[in-house]
Protein backbone atom coordinates (compact mmCIF):
# COMPACT_ATOMS: atom_id res chain seq x y z
CA UNK A 1 0.00 0.00 0.00
CA UNK A 2 1.24 3.63 -0.79
CA UNK A 3 0.64 6.69 1.16
CA UNK A 4 -2.07 8.77 0.83
CA UNK A 5 -2.18 12.14 0.04
CA UNK A 6 -0.17 15.11 1.75
CA UNK A 7 -1.23 16.82 4.92
CA UNK A 8 0.06 20.18 6.55
CA UNK A 9 2.04 19.33 9.95
CA UNK A 10 -0.16 21.07 12.24
CA UNK A 11 1.18 21.74 16.30
CA UNK A 12 -0.78 20.76 18.58
CA UNK A 13 1.19 21.50 21.48
CA UNK A 14 4.02 24.20 22.59
CA UNK A 15 6.83 23.77 24.56
CA UNK A 16 8.39 21.07 22.67
CA UNK A 17 12.04 21.93 22.14
CA UNK A 18 14.68 21.87 24.65
CA UNK A 19 17.76 19.93 25.48
CA UNK A 20 18.40 16.20 25.51
CA UNK A 21 21.16 15.13 28.85
CA UNK A 22 22.38 11.92 29.06
CA UNK A 23 22.84 9.76 31.00
CA UNK A 24 35.92 -7.89 13.71
CA UNK A 25 33.57 -9.28 11.38
CA UNK A 26 35.20 -9.57 7.54
CA UNK A 27 33.35 -7.86 5.31
CA UNK A 28 31.72 -9.19 2.35
CA UNK A 29 30.85 -7.65 -1.06
CA UNK A 30 28.17 -8.48 -2.94
CA UNK A 31 28.62 -7.49 -7.13
CA UNK A 32 25.44 -6.15 -8.28
CA UNK A 33 24.30 -4.53 -11.73
CA UNK A 34 22.45 -1.26 -10.95
CA UNK A 35 18.95 -1.90 -9.73
CA UNK A 36 16.11 -1.78 -12.08
CA UNK A 37 14.48 0.97 -10.06
CA UNK A 38 17.47 3.58 -10.30
CA UNK A 39 17.15 2.72 -14.19
CA UNK A 40 18.18 6.29 -15.85
CA UNK A 41 19.06 7.51 -12.44
CA UNK A 42 22.79 7.91 -11.44
CA UNK A 43 22.92 6.36 -8.09
CA UNK A 44 24.89 8.75 -5.25
CA UNK A 45 26.17 5.26 -4.02
CA UNK A 46 25.26 1.29 -3.87
CA UNK A 47 25.27 -0.22 -0.52
CA UNK A 48 27.52 -3.06 -1.51
CA UNK A 49 28.21 -5.42 1.73
CA UNK A 50 26.37 -8.51 1.79
CA UNK A 51 25.10 -7.91 5.46
CA UNK A 52 22.63 -5.45 4.08
CA UNK A 53 19.72 -6.50 2.78
CA UNK A 54 17.42 -4.56 4.17
CA UNK A 55 18.40 -0.97 4.82
CA UNK A 56 16.00 0.69 6.93
CA UNK A 57 17.34 4.09 8.19
CA UNK A 58 19.93 6.39 7.02
CA UNK A 59 21.91 9.06 8.89
CA UNK A 60 24.73 10.90 7.49
CA UNK A 61 28.11 10.48 9.96
CA UNK A 62 28.63 13.68 12.16
CA UNK A 63 32.88 12.98 11.79
CA UNK A 64 33.09 11.49 9.01
CA UNK A 65 32.85 12.98 5.98
CA UNK A 66 31.17 11.30 3.05
CA UNK A 67 30.26 8.48 5.80
CA UNK A 68 26.95 7.11 6.25
CA UNK A 69 25.21 5.02 8.75
CA UNK A 70 22.52 2.43 8.03
CA UNK A 71 21.14 -0.84 9.65
CA UNK A 72 18.63 -3.86 8.84
CA UNK A 73 15.19 -3.67 10.05
CA UNK A 74 13.35 -6.89 11.93
CA UNK A 75 14.94 -10.15 12.34
CA UNK A 76 18.62 -9.21 11.98
CA UNK A 77 21.48 -8.45 14.73
CA UNK A 78 22.12 -5.40 17.05
CA UNK A 79 24.49 -3.93 14.36
CA UNK A 80 24.62 -0.94 12.45
CA UNK A 81 27.41 0.10 9.39
CA UNK A 82 29.75 2.85 8.29
CA UNK A 83 29.54 3.54 3.92
CA UNK A 84 31.86 5.26 2.48
CA UNK A 85 31.72 7.20 -0.23
CA UNK A 86 32.28 4.15 -2.92
CA UNK A 87 29.74 2.08 -1.24
CA UNK A 88 31.81 -0.12 0.74
CA UNK A 89 31.06 -0.87 4.84
CA UNK A 90 34.22 1.05 7.16
CA UNK A 91 33.08 -0.42 10.00
CA UNK A 92 30.58 -2.55 11.84
CA UNK A 93 29.34 -1.63 15.00
CA UNK A 94 27.45 -3.83 17.96
CA UNK A 95 25.19 -3.19 20.71
CA UNK A 96 26.27 -5.77 22.97
CA UNK A 97 23.28 -7.16 25.21
CA UNK A 98 20.29 -5.36 22.60
CA UNK A 99 17.71 -7.76 20.95
CA UNK A 100 15.96 -5.74 17.94
CA UNK A 101 12.96 -6.06 17.85
CA UNK A 102 12.48 -3.96 14.59
CA UNK A 103 14.64 -1.10 14.16
CA UNK A 104 13.80 1.18 11.45
CA UNK A 105 15.32 4.46 12.39
CA UNK A 106 18.82 6.10 13.05
CA UNK A 107 19.30 9.55 13.20
CA UNK A 108 22.79 12.16 14.18
CA UNK A 109 23.02 14.63 16.33
CA UNK A 110 26.01 16.78 17.58
CA UNK A 111 25.64 18.49 21.58
CA UNK A 112 26.63 21.75 22.84
CA UNK A 113 29.91 19.96 23.72
CA UNK A 114 30.59 18.80 20.55
CA UNK A 115 30.06 15.71 20.97
CA UNK A 116 28.40 13.30 17.92
CA UNK A 117 25.22 10.64 18.41
CA UNK A 118 23.55 8.03 16.73
CA UNK A 119 20.18 7.48 17.68
CA UNK A 120 19.07 4.37 16.67
CA UNK A 121 15.21 3.63 16.43
CA UNK A 122 13.78 -0.21 17.68
CA UNK A 123 9.92 1.98 16.87
CA UNK A 124 8.63 -0.71 14.25
CA UNK A 125 5.70 -3.04 14.16
CA UNK A 126 4.26 -4.08 11.47
CA UNK A 127 1.05 -5.17 13.15
CA UNK A 128 1.15 -1.75 14.53
CA UNK A 129 0.35 -2.59 18.31
CA UNK A 130 3.60 -1.20 19.96
CA UNK A 131 2.59 1.04 22.97
CA UNK A 132 6.22 1.37 23.73
CA UNK A 133 9.77 1.05 22.03
CA UNK A 134 13.12 1.77 22.43
CA UNK A 135 15.85 3.90 21.42
CA UNK A 136 19.28 3.54 21.69
CA UNK A 137 21.72 6.53 21.92
CA UNK A 138 25.33 5.79 21.03
CA UNK A 139 28.20 8.04 20.76
CA UNK A 140 29.00 8.16 17.27
CA UNK A 141 32.92 6.04 16.98
CA UNK A 142 35.55 8.02 16.08
CA UNK A 143 37.39 5.43 14.39
CA UNK A 144 36.25 3.40 11.60
CA UNK A 145 37.09 0.01 12.61
CA UNK A 146 34.57 -2.95 13.69
CA UNK A 147 33.73 -2.51 17.49
CA UNK A 148 31.06 -2.81 20.24
CA UNK A 149 29.79 0.59 21.48
CA UNK A 150 28.29 1.56 24.53
CA UNK A 151 24.93 2.99 24.37
CA UNK A 152 22.01 4.14 26.76
CA UNK A 153 18.58 3.00 26.02
CA UNK A 154 15.51 4.92 26.41
CA UNK A 155 11.85 3.26 26.85
CA UNK A 156 9.08 5.42 25.34
CA UNK A 157 5.48 4.97 25.66
CA UNK A 158 2.46 6.19 22.99
CA UNK A 159 -0.10 7.61 24.88
CA UNK A 160 -3.05 6.44 23.06
CA UNK A 161 -2.28 2.83 22.37
CA UNK A 162 -0.31 1.46 19.59
CA UNK A 163 1.42 2.45 16.59
CA UNK A 164 3.37 1.27 13.88
CA UNK A 165 7.02 3.90 12.91
CA UNK A 166 9.58 4.17 10.88
CA UNK A 167 10.48 7.90 11.49
CA UNK A 168 12.78 9.28 14.11
CA UNK A 169 13.79 12.79 13.96
CA UNK A 170 16.09 14.65 16.68
CA UNK A 171 15.94 18.38 16.45
CA UNK A 172 19.79 19.44 15.68
CA UNK A 173 19.24 23.10 17.75
CA UNK A 174 17.92 21.22 20.50
CA UNK A 175 18.58 17.48 20.59
CA UNK A 176 14.69 16.58 21.36
CA UNK A 177 13.56 13.13 19.96
CA UNK A 178 10.49 12.50 17.74
CA UNK A 179 8.44 9.82 16.37
CA UNK A 180 6.24 9.65 13.54
CA UNK A 181 3.70 6.74 13.14
CA UNK A 182 2.87 5.07 9.52
CA UNK A 183 -0.87 4.07 9.85
CA UNK A 184 -2.55 2.04 8.05
CA UNK A 185 -5.72 4.12 7.68
CA UNK A 186 -5.62 7.78 7.92
CA UNK A 187 -3.22 10.21 8.75
CA UNK A 188 -0.16 9.38 10.83
CA UNK A 189 1.28 11.34 13.54
CA UNK A 190 4.27 13.60 15.08
CA UNK A 191 5.62 12.45 18.49
CA UNK A 192 7.50 14.59 21.23
CA UNK A 193 9.57 12.66 23.53
CA UNK A 194 10.14 14.56 26.70
CA UNK A 195 13.05 17.38 26.63
CA UNK A 196 14.78 15.45 29.36
CA UNK A 197 14.85 11.74 27.98
CA UNK A 198 15.34 9.31 31.70
CA UNK A 199 16.88 6.26 31.04
CA UNK A 200 15.58 4.64 33.93
CA UNK A 201 11.42 5.30 33.81
CA UNK A 202 9.62 5.35 30.42
CA UNK A 203 9.30 8.61 28.83
CA UNK A 204 5.62 9.47 27.89
CA UNK A 205 5.07 10.76 24.07
CA UNK A 206 3.06 14.08 23.67
CA UNK A 207 1.19 13.84 20.40
CA UNK A 208 2.26 17.03 18.49
CA UNK A 209 1.12 17.30 15.18
CA UNK A 210 -0.56 15.46 12.18
CA UNK A 211 1.89 13.46 9.17
CA UNK A 212 1.41 11.30 5.73
CA UNK A 213 0.14 8.53 6.60
CA UNK A 214 2.67 5.84 5.18
CA UNK A 215 6.08 8.25 6.50
CA UNK A 216 8.61 5.24 6.39
CA UNK A 217 11.36 7.92 7.20
CA UNK A 218 12.15 11.42 8.06
CA UNK A 219 14.88 13.99 9.32
CA UNK A 220 16.07 17.04 10.08
CA UNK A 221 17.78 19.62 8.27
CA UNK A 222 20.57 21.56 9.98
CA UNK A 223 18.58 24.70 9.63
CA UNK A 224 15.49 23.19 11.88
CA UNK A 225 13.77 22.00 8.85
CA UNK A 226 11.89 18.86 8.23
CA UNK A 227 11.48 16.52 5.85
CA UNK A 228 9.68 13.20 5.76
CA UNK A 229 9.23 11.19 3.32
CA UNK A 230 6.82 8.15 1.88
CA UNK A 231 7.54 5.69 -0.40
CA UNK A 232 7.11 7.72 -3.45
CA UNK A 233 7.12 11.57 -2.11
CA UNK A 234 9.13 13.97 -0.38
CA UNK A 235 7.69 16.40 1.98
CA UNK A 236 9.34 19.27 3.38
CA UNK A 237 8.31 21.62 5.87
CA UNK A 238 9.74 25.08 7.33
CA UNK A 239 9.09 23.14 10.90
CA UNK A 240 6.86 21.01 12.92
CA UNK A 241 3.63 23.60 12.44
CA UNK A 242 4.58 24.46 8.72
CA UNK A 243 2.79 23.47 5.36
CA UNK A 244 4.84 20.42 3.01
CA UNK A 245 5.97 21.20 -0.18
CA UNK A 246 5.66 17.79 -1.80
CA UNK A 247 7.50 16.26 -4.78
CA UNK A 248 8.35 12.92 -6.46
CA UNK A 249 11.12 10.05 -5.38
CA UNK A 250 12.89 8.46 -7.83
CA UNK A 251 11.24 5.02 -8.54
CA UNK A 252 12.71 2.12 -5.85
CA UNK A 253 11.96 -1.54 -5.30
CA UNK A 254 10.59 -0.43 -1.58
CA UNK A 255 12.03 3.58 -0.73
CA UNK A 256 12.87 3.35 3.39
CA UNK A 257 15.48 6.24 4.11
CA UNK A 258 16.55 9.49 3.97
CA UNK A 259 19.45 11.76 5.74
CA UNK A 260 20.19 15.09 5.09
CA UNK A 261 23.52 15.87 3.09
CA UNK A 262 26.04 18.17 5.46
CA UNK A 263 24.85 21.21 3.43
CA UNK A 264 21.32 20.79 3.74
CA UNK A 265 20.45 21.45 0.12
CA UNK A 266 20.45 18.08 -0.62
CA UNK A 267 19.03 14.68 0.95
CA UNK A 268 20.08 10.75 0.61
CA UNK A 269 17.00 8.76 -0.31
CA UNK A 270 17.67 4.76 0.32
CA UNK A 271 15.80 1.43 -0.14
CA UNK A 272 15.64 -2.15 0.89
CA UNK A 273 17.22 -5.02 -1.30
CA UNK A 274 20.45 -6.31 -1.47
CA UNK A 275 23.05 -3.88 -3.27
CA UNK A 276 20.56 -1.02 -3.27
CA UNK A 277 20.85 2.42 -4.14
CA UNK A 278 21.14 5.55 -2.54
CA UNK A 279 20.14 8.47 -4.50
CA UNK A 280 20.73 12.01 -3.84
CA UNK A 281 17.75 14.33 -4.31
CA UNK A 282 17.81 18.33 -4.18
CA UNK A 283 15.11 19.47 -1.85
CA UNK A 284 12.55 22.02 -3.61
Amino acid sequence: MRGSGERAIRRSSAGVRAAVTLGGTALTVVAVALPASAAGEQPERLLLDARITESSGLASSGLHASVVWTHNDAGHSAQFYAVGADGMTRAAVDLPGVAPLDWEAIAQYRDAFGTSWLFVGDIGSNAGDRSEVVVHQVPEPTLLVDQTAPYTSYRLAYPDGGHDAEALLVDPRSGQVFVVTKEREGAGAVYAAPAVLSPTDVNVLTRVADAPSRVTDGCFLPDGRVVLRDYDRLFTYAGIGAGPTSSELPPSRQGESVAPTPDGLSVLVGSEGSGSALQLQPLP
